[in-house]
């Protein structure tokens, strides 16, 4: 009895069972992906991503009491650092180390440490609508800024990343279809390349020069001069054309016209074993029935490097699955740290300022130091939602991380429980939920676009205004209401 009391009381027990519970949780949704269909991947990774940037608004929103309108800018902090570092950088900084994804994440990650911690100090001194319209701005006015510098961030196309197969690396869709050659994906120089730039070495090309004087190298008598050219003239009247030169159909015979029995039929083609090809295995082993090996013996030339194609085709990789695996990786991560923080000392500092910022002062808790780090957490988490979005979605752009998005993060946290991580998870699944409801509903009685686009909109109002009036603490505050009332306890909703 006293060696369990003592594992209980163990300095990092809290930690360890944390991470047993999320890699439990990471192990089921890892076998869930593998065995779903890849739509319901895609469906996955979307929830995965919604979930990470709600755990932030989770602390910032229901432990810190704090309002913020504007988490989707922070996911576009994130989303354009993961962009600009992965088509940009090839070895990381000072380190030296070869440049991957991962690197691109942690720098996302620490793009939104910096912006967080800027506009959390401003916003340490204010609170209320002035909060509200701090956050409303930078909502706002984060995309807009995009589209002042189309040359660094792609103005309102954004930047287009390839796809990122397992080989790993992003790079610009340009340079990835125009250049191929000269750089792997992830950002190394294929050593190939060199080979493909020596095939070109034996040209002469020192005529080509640029700048140089062709009328230099060209004698006098070599010019075209007025007399060298052809006038009316030279032509005479018996060169030109008549009506009577044209052919007519009195010039073809009946036996010079093509019939039914002049056009080929099957049966002037014999099988596969005609051409040399076993008909059975044709499409099927091509390269051994044709003898060939990919860039050999096809007359390519051996710098060509086929495998991206040929990862490109392979069927074993579903790019849904890789999306949801990755998304689901990092909502794991930000879980643990989330749950260590809820469950920790700088929780409960959260929620004495949020309960009575003149008390948490008298015992010496900083009450704009909470509110500042609970927008640097949020920031860190909303930042790396948005690096998953861009690998999702394989592209940046201001309509990506607009308004709507902070709004619906808002509308998820207050639905599933503003101050449960396992709320933000449940109002994931409805941000996801709600419009393939709609869909399919305006989809069976025939709505109008404008309608369907339009209806969840109005689904996240009456939802927003119903669990306000009737449930303040969300499915998951309203749940435990419940079961607390049942063993005769009382508990704010909002604790």
């Amino acid at each position: 009895m006293n060696n369990v009391k003592n594992l209980r009381t163990f300095p990092g027990n809290r930690i360890i069972w944390h991470a047993v519970i999320v890699g439990i949780v990471w192990l089921l949704l890892l076998v869930l992906n593998n065995n779903i269909d890849p739509l319901y991947s895609s469906y996955l990774a979307l929830v995965a991503m919604y979930a990470t940037a709600m755990f932030g608004m989770t602390i910032l929103v229901g432990l810190s009491g704090q309002v913020s309108l504007g988490n989707g800018a922070l996911m576009a902090v994130g989303g354009y650092v993961f962009a600009l570092t992965s088509m940009n950088w090839q070895t990381v900084p000072i380190i030296g180390w070869q440049w991957n994804a991962v690197w691109s994440m942690a720098f996302a990650g620490l793009g939104g440490i910096l912006i967080g911690g800027i506009i959390g100090g401003l916003a340490a001194r204010l609170r209320g609508p002035y909060l509200a319209g701090l956050t409303l701005g930078l909502a706002v006015g984060v995309p807009a800024i995009t589209n002042r510098f189309p040359e660094l961030l792609g103005g309102e196309n954004g930047l287009m990343l390839s796809v990122p197969y397992p080989a790993g690396g992003y790079a610009a869709l340009d340079s990835a279809l125009g250049s191929s050659s000269d750089s792997s994906s992830d950002g190394t120089v294929d050593p190939n390349s060199a080979v493909e730039e020596d095939q070109y070495a034996e040209l002469d090309l020192s005529e080509f020069e640029q700048g140089a004087d062709l009328d230099a190298d060209l004698a006098p008598e070599d010019l075209l001069t007025d007399d060298d050219l052809l006038t009316e003239e030279d032509f005479g009247v018996g060169d030109q054309l008549t009506d009577d030169d044209l052919l007519t159909e009195e010039d073809f015979g009946v036996g010079d016209q093509l019939t039914d029995g002049d056009l080929l039929t099957d049966e002037d083609f014999g099988t596969g074993t005609d051409l040399g090809i076993d008909g059975g295995d044709l499409g099927t082993d091509l390269e051994a029935d044709l003898d060939v090996g990919v860039g050999t013996d096809l007359g390519t030339d051996p710098a060509v490097d086929l495998t991206g194609i040929t990862d490109a085709f392979d069927s074993g990789f579903i790019i849904e699955r890789w999306q949801a695996s990755m998304a689901i990786a990092v909502a794991c991560l930000v879980a643990f740290a989330a749950l260590n923080l809820v469950r920790g000392r700088q929780g409960r500092v959260w929620k004495a300022v949020r309960d009575d910022p003149v008390a948490a002062a008298v015992v010496g808790i900083s009450p704009s130091g909470s509110k500042i780090s609970a927008f640097i957490v949020s920031s860190l988490f909303a930042a790396l939602a948005g690096a998953v979005l861009a690998q999702i979605l394989t592209l940046v752009a201001p309509g990506a991380f607009g308004l709507g998005l902070s709004l619906s993060l808002l509308v998820g946290i207050v639905l599933g429980g503003r101050s449960s991580l396992l709320g933000a998870i449940l109002g994931a699944l409805l941000l996801v939920w709600l419009p393939e409801l709609v869909d399919g509903l305006s989809g069976d009685r025939g709505w109008p676009e404008q309608i369907t686009n339009n209806a969840p909109n109005l689904l996240y109002g009456l939802l927003v205004v119903a669990v306000v009036l009737a449930a303040p603490g969300g499915l998951t505050g309203t749940v435990r209401a419940w079961i607390d009332k049942g063993r005769g306890k009382t508990r704010s909703p909002l604790s």
